[in-house]
């Protein structure tokens, strides 16, 4: 997966969000937060390169697609490979309102007691009145008790012009049943609001005071970054000391060449690791390459990445090499099927905010132009000197309003029904799938029910008042949506 685009993923967690992604990346990213899903938090964020924490704030535009003729990402669906056949190992399912904001994110791995697909964790987005997030709520799935628990709560604050000011991250104590602080990050800018400042805090619980961390500072050149400087802060001396670097080298046509980061060795400033970006005729990004420090005079190779675009700029392909006995070395493929009759800005897609990096927001270039239908991952096979599968993510689409309540029957889920209807305490449906999502909304969209089941279980609806309502029906192969009357 892409550096750059894993590098946004990481700092989800770690740092929030306040901007909205380019379209290029949004599946891209979701892909790559649903193959990394799983893995401990902490874990990635020690293992995240500390260039992430390049960034300024964009403000917050967010302009929900027309939901009536668009077509809607309802869910992605990862499957690797065995060695004979392709299984699903999870599934990421996608919740918007009428206007086609994203409210639910639901992941699901699979369970090996089952070989079913199971409820893993949860994100609940709700929205200002100016249409950014306001608070956003991670749950995790107590399979126990058949209970979502919460677990992470961010909280954000925009400054009059729409951007983020302050991102308080708190965490879920189910001992107490009470949210704590746990990190604050407040942000400053220049008069043309790019980044100046940006400063994060930990909650010292025993005090009830935030405590300095870490602060980034950021210079420009003619409005263009140049520098950022990292400083940790000094409890005993009660002072900010330099403790990170990194300077930014640019082309005469402003595109970001060369990153170079330092860190500071007590009495001078050490090298670490360099990137090297280039571009094709196009100015879309071609190669980037790494290089680390060797502690004595020269810089060494370590990792390349190399992409590829078909004729209507749509990055297809994707490849990454390592550095090995003075050569390159193949190691991933990823190809990307596109609908070349559906445009990109004809899709519905959830709303991924983040921070945006400094100064990779010249190196985030048209990439997906179409509709993409499916990525296929491969590991390079050095002893058949050919590519063996690894991994493939397919994307699944239905057409219709946000919520769902108009949807386009897809081809293989269209003889779904619901049984009987009108509906006393139950319904039933007439599908064999084993996975299947259930969204149940009033004639207004607003969600009653989010409930994962097998097909031949039936659906308790003994908590609705008498009334119409509409289920939006979700499998593998397809969605529909159907009418229902509750008694």
């Amino acid at each position: 997966m892409k550096r750059i685009l894993l590098a946004l993923l990481f700092t989800l967690p770690a740092l929030f969000v306040s901007g909205q992604i380019n379209d290029s990346g949004v599946l891209r990213l979701l892909k790559a937060r649903q193959q990394l899903k799983g893995l401990d938090k902490q874990e990635l964020r020690l293992k995240q390169d500390l260039k992430l924490l390049e960034k300024s704030i964009s403000s917050q535009s967010s302009t929900p697609k027309d939901a009536t003729t668009k077509q809607k990402l309802d869910s992605m669906v990862l499957h690797s490979w065995s060695g004979a056949a392709w299984e699903k190992t999870s599934k990421d399912a996608y919740v918007y309102d009428a206007g086609g904001k994203c409210t639910t994110v639901t992941y699901y791995e699979l369970d090996i007691n089952t070989n079913k697909l199971a409820n893993k964790s949860k994100d609940e987005y709700t929205y200002n009145a100016n249409g950014k997030w306001d608070v956003a709520t991670s749950f995790n799935w107590n399979s126990t008790n058949s209970t979502w628990v919460s677990d992470l709560k961010q909280e954000f604050t925009y400054n009059s012009g729409g951007y983020a000011t302050q991102i308080i991250n708190s965490k879920w104590f189910s001992n107490i049943n009470q949210w704590i602080n746990d990190t604050k990050f407040d942000l400053t800018y220049n008069a043309d609001n790019t980044l100046k400042e940006f400063l994060v805090s930990s909650y010292n619980i025993a005090n009830s005071t935030w405590d300095k961390s870490t602060k980034y500072d950021y210079t420009y050149t003619n409005g263009v970054p140049t520098q950022m400087l990292a400083s940790s802060w000094d409890k005993e001396g009660s002072q900010w000391t330099e403790s990170m670097k990194y300077v930014y080298e640019y082309n005469a046509g402003g595109k970001l060449i060369r990153e170079i980061s330092s860190i500071w060795a007590e009495t001078d400033w050490m090298f670490m690791m360099k990137y090297e970006f280039t571009y094709d005729a196009n100015n879309r990004i071609a190669t980037e390459t790494t290089f680390t420090w060797n502690a004595l005079t020269n810089w060494g190779n370590t990792a390349m990445y190399e992409q590829k675009y078909d004729a209507n700029g749509n990055n297809t392909e994707y490849y990454t090499y390592k550095w090995e006995n003075s050569q390159w070395m193949k190691q991933t493929k990823e190809v990307t099927d596109f609908d070349l009759n559906y445009a990109y800005t004809d899709l519905i897609l959830p709303s991924v905010y983040y921070v945006t990096f400094l100064p990779y927001g010249s190196l985030v270039t048209s990439g997906v132009l179409n509709k993409p239908l499916q990525d296929t991952e491969y590991d390079w096979n050095a002893g058949a000197s050919d590519w063996s599968n690894k991994s493939k993510t397919i994307y699944y689409y239905s057409a219709g309003t946000g919520t769902g309540v108009v949807e386009q029957k897809a081809d293989d889920a269209s003889a779904i029904t619901i049984y009987p209807n009108p509906v006393t305490n139950a319904f039933n449906l007439n599908t064999s799938e084993a996975n299947v999502q259930i969204y149940v909304f009033d004639l207004s969209g607003s969600l009653l029910l989010s409930k994962q089941i097998s097909g031949s279980d039936p659906v308790d609806v003994s908590f609705l008042s008498g009334g119409v309502y509409m289920a939006k029906i979700v499998t593998d192969k397809g969605s529909v949506t159907r009418k229902f009357v509750k008694r």
